[in-house]
């Protein structure tokens, strides 16, 4: 495979002989210096396909070299969190695509501070930190009321909760969907509603971490294992 110079995701890319930067693509080879001069030009569709074109400062048009396909994951791996706060959010999602994860489902609890992002401007942050890391796929992100979404789980789930005793363990999240609630804390009734349901709640080890952080660390667990 040709060491590429540059890596752009376009999702739902359709290789084609000839193609054009857009202008944002434009301003980011200029900022890593390579507008003047030839260079390979990688743009990954997100879902395993890797295609190659020349890029020429004499031209306006790249060159279609050659394309390769990853094959896909077998096991996606997921986290369910609730929004972070401010620029917390960002950096959350940079670090979260850097690990390797492949889908985080933002909740919105009864506490939630956050409770709405703008997804075109997620998606470029996503895509920005895969092409960093060389990521082959893309983080898919949604956003869903709490209660329901975790009702329709509940088989699946493991709270990550500030106050519990039980030991934690990582192998306790193979299979499973980690739950970040908000710093507020969880509502009374949905406390009620897990211990009802008999949802397994596991204190991180340490002291008391932010919901970013405990997201992060939770994704390392989930990708690395222990």
């Amino acid at each position: 495979m040709l060491d590429p110079g540059l890596i752009l995701f376009r999702t739902g890319f359709i290789p084609k002989p000839s193609i054009v930067l857009s202008n944002d693509e434009m301003a980011h080879l200029r900022a890593l210096r390579l507008s003047k001069e030839d260079a390979v030009i990688q743009f990954r569709d997100g879902i395993g396909g890797l295609y190659n074109y020349q890029f020429s400062p004499l031209s306006k048009e790249l060159k279609f070299l050659s394309e390769t396909h990853i094959p896909k994951k077998t096991e996606h791996k997921t986290i369910a969190i609730a929004l972070p706060k401010g620029n917390r959010f960002d950096f959350f999602l940079q670090k979260v695509t850097e690990i390797g994860l492949d889908a985080v489902v933002f909740l919105v609890f009864r506490h939630s501070i956050r409770k709405e992002f703008n997804l075109e401007r997620a998606e470029k942050i996503v895509k920005e930190a895969a092409a960093q890391s060389k990521q082959t796929e893309l983080l898919s992100l949604s956003i869903e009321p709490a209660s329901e979404w975790m009702k329709s789980h509940k088989d699946s789930l493991v709270v990550l909760h500030p106050n519990r005793s039980e030991i934690f363990q990582a192998n306790k999240l193979i299979g499973k969907i980690p739950v970040v609630g908000p710093e507020g804390g969880f509502h009374a009734e949905e406390e009620s509603w897990m211990e009802e349901n008999k949802i397994p709640r596991l204190t991180l080890p340490g002291g008391v971490l932010r919901t970013e952080t405990a997201g992060i660390v939770a994704a390392s667990f989930l990708v690395y294992g222990t």
